[in-house]
């Protein structure tokens, strides 16, 4: 049986772009706001585009920062997509300084350089080619769990893996086949042990 994902609905980002590449890699999904369905699920998407002050500001108001902790706390499966990985960061710079989960170690911080930004397009991540928008990145302070790193400008955290975590800066919904066999690698790590009914 395929696993459902929850996809978290914050009030924020591509939530049907990504639930949909999600169904396409194999999953079964959920687009959610509700703690129940998330906690009946097999694992936790958290998407983004936006601002991450606005971002935290949703999640805290619903209760679903202490959702995402608990979750992690609990070693169950999570991809973080854009802001769903620069969440798990303690700061970000943006419109601040402004607290984020502080999962992982590190600071979320504008991109410098002789380059544009927004970084938009398509950049390599160990082989492949996926498709970026944003114009702050995750610089931690610890690379141990990095898988994946990338430049525009100064050198970036594009991916991160620690036990059941796995968050990456770009947009693998819009990656196409990259994206989607990416996608499908996650999913097949996740067990089926729930449905929503």
């Amino acid at each position: 049986m395929s696993p459902t994902v929850a996809v978290l609905n914050y009030g924020m980002g591509n939530l049907r772009s990504v639930a949909k590449a999600l169904e396409a890699a194999g999953a079964r999904t959920i687009v959610t706001s509700d703690s129940s369905d998330v906690l009946a699920s097999d694992a936790l998407c958290v998407p983004g585009q936006g601002i991450f002050g606005r971002c935290m500001d949703n999640l805290m108001a619903a209760g679903q920062d202490d959702l995402i902790r608990d979750w992690l706390a609990a070693d169950r499966p999570y991809l973080g997509i854009c802001l769903g990985m620069q969440i798990l960061f303690d700061v970000s710079e943006e419109r601040g300084p402004i607290k984020g989960l502080s999962v992982l170690p590190g600071e979320v911080g504008r991109l410098r350089g002789d380059v544009r930004v927004p970084h938009m397009g398509w950049s390599p991540v160990n082989g492949e080619h996926y498709y970026f928008d944003h114009s702050y990145a995750v610089f931690p302070s610890d690379d141990s769990f990095v898988a994946g790193w990338c430049t525009h400008g100064v050198e970036f955290a594009a991916m991160v893996r620690r036990d059941a975590l796995t968050a990456v800066q770009f947009h693998p919904e819009k990656s196409g086949a990259a994206g989607i066999e990416l996608l499908r690698s996650w999913v097949s790590t996740v067990p089926s042990r729930a449905s929503i009914r």
